[in-house]
């Protein structure tokens, strides 16, 4: 089983060049104004033009506007869309049919986290990512640091295509990996030097770990 991996808050061309060249799978870019990780739409713009024909490129948003959608899917030209906020099932489904995209769907694992509770998404998305849920003093919906008990994943038996978030990093991406059976794992914080800044060094070790964790 090959480990996929996505590279989640990325904003610059350092760091998305050495994705490629550990043949990260995806890369997120962060349309969220809370988020230290949050790029501008020129910005997204000029570097989607640059690599899109070398790495898949998702756009995560937090219940976004349509005029904002039409930014990052017109404008930018993005073609994936993570939506990590609370968007219904029916909402999700509409955008997909209206900008012809495809998504992943964060979900917050609580304890009490059912999959009669996901089921609804199942339809409107094409993946369903798994994160700890959001910190109320960190003020963003994702990439606080923080893992959730993997073993709750084991329990929910997901027949959808899901990917694996929430605190991990170098030290414990194989035993997430373990725990879960994850084919799909996703880091932000968790290869950074310091809060929004991708460090190259993080991202070489954490591929390499992840990719070696059978």
């Amino acid at each position: 089983m090959s480990i996929k991996i996505k590279i989640c808050g990325v904003k610059e061309q350092e760091n998305i060049e050495c994705c490629i060249e550990n043949k990260v799978n995806m890369i997120g870019f962060v349309f969220h104004n809370d988020s230290p990780r949050n790029i501008s739409i020129k910005n997204a713009s000029n570097l989607v033009k640059l690599y899109k024909n070398h790495i898949e490129i998702v756009g995560l948003v937090v219940d976004p506007s349509d005029d904002l959608l039409d930014q990052i899917i017109d404008k930018v030209g993005i073609c994936k869309i993570q939506f990590h906020g609370n968007e219904s099932p029916e909402r999700i489904f509409y955008i997909k049919e209206r900008y012809n995209i495809s998504s992943i769907k964060a979900i917050p694992v609580f304890h009490n986290l059912s999959a009669l509770e996901i089921d609804p998404y199942h339809e409107a998305s094409d993946y369903i990512l798994f994160d700890t849920p959001p910190i109320s003093s960190a003020n963003r919906p994702g990439g606080n640091g923080v893992a959730f008990d993997w073993h709750l994943v084991q329990k929910l038996n997901i027949v959808k295509p899901w990917i694996l978030s929430g605190g991990l990093k170098i030290e414990n991406v194989k035993e997430a990996i373990s725990i879960t059976k994850a084919n799909f794992v996703d880091v932000s914080s968790g290869v950074e030097e310091s809060l929004g800044i991708k460090n190259n060094d993080l991202i070489t070790k954490f591929v390499y770990n992840a990719r070696h964790s059978e």
